[in-house]
Formats: structure tokens, C-alpha cells, sequence
């Protein structure tokens, strides 16, 4: 009889620690002329650029490079700073005419941007070197790079299209979306194979399949829903609706709104300003009280979002669901642990989200008898880490050699989250 590996999850609260600078969203506020910053729920909402510009419109952010980058077509400017809005300068100063949205190649380090007046989309390296003009096209507004197909998509000011082009280049222009009423935000999430956008004067937020398929309608009544940006992992759209249109019983202008991608659930307006143009967000995790902000809504209560609660009834805690990478509310079956014997060796792995957790503690602890748990190098030691689109996987393999007369092995993966 081989042996046998039991897993056994044990949770360990031992406090919460605060964390800031990561889980933000940052946006243009056109009608108070700011840069501002808010958690994901809207909560916290700061001023992070006064006097940004006096017609400020696009915003993209690259983390990795502490860069933030916002166009303000009121002197027809492109500017870049850090993230914590210190540190301006313009990168773009001539050859503008109503630059529009911007959307970012992360790893070529450059920028695209929009010019309406000109009718064409430009990019630039991040310093503003290297310009070239990207495409020609009939007043384009907002865009988005699938850098992973190498696909540019964009839409127009009053046409009602959204167009896709292959990079580099701008070959093969096509027009994907038509019969729109005016396109805003356009956004596409390659692995979940959609486009979505916001139409301003149908007054909603829609999406399609990025080929074919219907146009579903995922919020509607809205006044006029502006700039869009997707969190992906947390299956969330985050819009901003300028509230120019003023149309009555709308909800959400003059707002930060949020809802889910398909459209479930309600539409959550979580932060009132003056007139928000475009968002972005830094969704970096680092602690549980911002997983919270970014996962749960903001009025829910309490006790459904606490470490020790089970929302979607699936046996694993909201601590688990935080330290595996996946949705509290959702019953999922993705499996998070695996075991294996290779070579007379036992191997066990676990899930572990992609956010860089600063507040978790995992250790997989060993035993033979249920009463004495061991953990460390002398016990266990991590053969591999691999990383897939969505998560960790980390392989452990247990140093306690299983004599004849062992039959049993028991693996425990204890999850802690820590105090400040």
C-alpha cells in the first residue's frame, strides 16, 4: 500500500497590517483641472497633480517604471511623471491638436496617444523620443494595444466604429464594432476574448466578442460614460461618466462607477467629482484590506469580507481565496494544492496569487502523526516556482524519507496573515 498524503489547511489570524501605494485608481478630473488617486473602492480620495492642465484627458500608468503619463489637449501638451505625481515634465510639446486618450507598450517602453484635430495616432519612446505617426485615421478618441497579438484598436470621435490594425505598421485596418453612437473607452481583454467600450450618447457601457458575436448591453441608463479601464483579475470595469449629457434619472455621472464584466450585479458609483474624463489603475495587491476595497463592494458588510468568512460557500475562507488568487464571490473548482511521488521523492504544490502579498505567511508544515508538525529547510524545501497567466504554482518536496513501515505522510499548507 503506498502512502498516503493528507493536506489540511490551517488559518491563523494574527492581525492586519496597512499598507499604501498600491491598489489605486487614478484618474483626470477635466472639470477641476486635477490628477486624482482613490483606493479601488473610491474610499481615500486624494488631489495627485493640482493644476494638472486646463483640459487634462488621458492617463496611463507603468508601475514597474514608477511612470505616469496624462495629455491635457487645453495647451496641447503630453506630460509624464512618477506615480506619486512628483517629478513633471512634458514629453510632447509641438505637432498636437487635441491629443486624446493614451495606452502604453509596457515592455517596448513606449507611448501611443490619439490626436483628434490631426487624424492620426503617434507613438513615442517614454522620454518622447522616437516619434512616428502609427496610423492615419478619421478622428481617433480612445484606444487600447493588445501587445500580446500585436493589435492596435481604436475608436472614432462621431463615427460610431471601433477599428483594429496589426503593429508595427498599421496593416490590415479593419473595422471590428459599427453602428455605435459615439465611442468612448475602448478596451480589449485578450485572454477573455472581449472588447468593451462605453457609448456616450447611448448613455452605456458595452462589450463583444473581440470577433463576432452580439453586442451586449452590460450597464445602461447611465448620463455619459466616458473613460474605461478593466481589472481583470478581480473580473471589475471601472468607468468615468463626465455627466455633460445631464440626462435625467441617470446614475453615476459626474462619477468614478464600477461594475463586473459580464454585466452581473449592481453598477456601484464609489467616488463624485467634477467631470472625470479617463481612469487607470495600479492593481497591485500587497495587503487583505486592499483585496478587500478591490473585491468586495463598498457597502457590503463587514462580516462577509473578513479573513474567516466563506461568502460563496466553496469551504475555502476569504484568507484562502486572498493567498490562491480567486473569487471570494464565486463558488470556483480550480484546484490550489497538488501531490505527487517522483523518484522516491513526495512532491506537493500549491496555487498562490500573482499580487506581491506583503501580510501572508505560507509555510507547508510535515508530519507523521498528526501531533508534531515540522516546517523549514531540514523539512521541506521549494523545487520550482512557475508562473501561468492568472497565478503561481509552487512546488514543495517533503525531505522526511517514508520507511517501509510509514505508511503515512501528513502535509499541512498553513496560510498566516500578519500584524504590522
Amino acid at each position: 500500500m503506498p502512502p498516503r498524503i493528507i493536506l489540511n489547511f490551517s488559518i491563523c489570524i494574527l492581525g492586519l497590517i496597512q499598507s499604501a501605494g498600491a491598489g489605486k485608481m487614478l484618474f483626470t478630473d477635466r472639470g477641476a483641472r486635477l490628477v486624482r488617486i482613490a483606493n479601488l473602492d473610491g474610499s481615500d480620495l486624494q488631489t495627485l497633480i493640482p493644476s494638472a492642465g486646463s483640459n487634462v484627458r488621458g492617463i496611463a500608468i507603468d508601475v514597474s517604471g514608477n511612470d505616469l503619463f496624462y495629455a491635457d489637449n487645453g495647451a496641447d501638451i503630453i506630460y509624464r511623471s512618477r506615480l506619486d505625481g512628483s517629478g513633471r515634465e512634458a514629453i510632447i510639446t509641438s505637432g498636437l491638436g487635441f491629443p486624446a486618450d493614451l495606452a502604453l507598450d509596457r515592455d517596448a517602453g513606449k507611448i501611443y496617444w490619439c490626436d483628434r484635430n490631426n487624424n492620426r495616432i503617434e507613438s513615442a519612446d517614454y522620454n518622447g523620443s522616437n516619434r512616428q505617426t502609427v496610423v492615419s485615421t478619421t478622428q481617433p478618441y480612445y484606444l487600447d494595444l493588445d501587445t500580446l497579438n500585436q493589435n492596435i484598436y481604436w475608436g472614432d470621435y462621431s463615427g460610431g466604429n471601433i477599428f483594429r490594425a496589426d503593429l508595427p505598421g498599421a496593416k490590415n485596418i479593419q473595422i471590428v464594432v459599427s453602428g455605435l453612437v459615439q465611442t468612448r473607452g475602448v478596451k480589449v481583454d485578450t485572454r477573455g476574448g472581449y472588447l468593451y467600450w462605453c457609448d456616450r450618447n447611448a448613455h452605456k457601457v458595452q462589450r463583444r466578442r473581440i470577433n463576432n458575436g452580439p453586442i451586449e448591453d452590460l450597464y445602461t441608463g447611465l448620463d455619459t460614460p466616458h473613460g474605461m479601464t478593466l481589472d481583470i483579475p478581480a473580473g471589475k470595469i471601472y468607468w468615468v461618466d463626465t455627466g455633460t449629457n445631464g440626462v435625467a434619472g441617470s446614475k453615476g455621472g459626474m462619477a468614478v462607477n464600477r461594475g463586473n464584466m459580464d454585466g452581473t450585479g449592481e453598477q456601484e458609483v464609489i467616488a463624485s467629482v467634477n467631470q472625470p474624463w479617463d481612469i487607470t489603475l495600479d492593481d497591485r495587491i500587497t495587503s487583505y484590506p486592499e483585496w478587500v476595497q478591490q473585491r468586495f463592494q463598498k457597502d457590503a458588510p463587514p462580516a462577509s469580507s473578513n479573513p474567516s468568512s466563506d461568502p460563496d460557500r466553496d469551504l475555502r475562507s476569504n484568507l484562502l481565496e486572498y493567498f490562491f488568487g480567486l473569487n471570494p464571490l464565486a463558488h470556483e473548482t480550480i484546484p490550489v494544492t497538488s501531490h505527487a511521488r517522483l523518484n522516491g521523492n513526495l512532491l506537493f504544490s500549491h496555487r498562490r496569487t500573482l499580487s506581491p502579498l506583503t501580510d501572508i505567511l505560507a509555510t507547508v508544515e510535515v508530519s507523521s502523526d498528526l501531533e508534531t508538525w515540522n516546517s523549514g529547510t531540514a523539512f521541506t524545501e521549494v523545487i520550482e516556482t512557475t508562473r501561468s497567466d492568472d497565478a503561481l504554482s509552487v512546488s514543495h518536496r517533503a525531505k522526511q524519507d517514508l520507511s517501509p513501515a510509514q505508511r503515512t505522510l501528513f502535509l499541512r499548507l498553513k496560510v498566516d496573515l500578519l500584524s504590522p
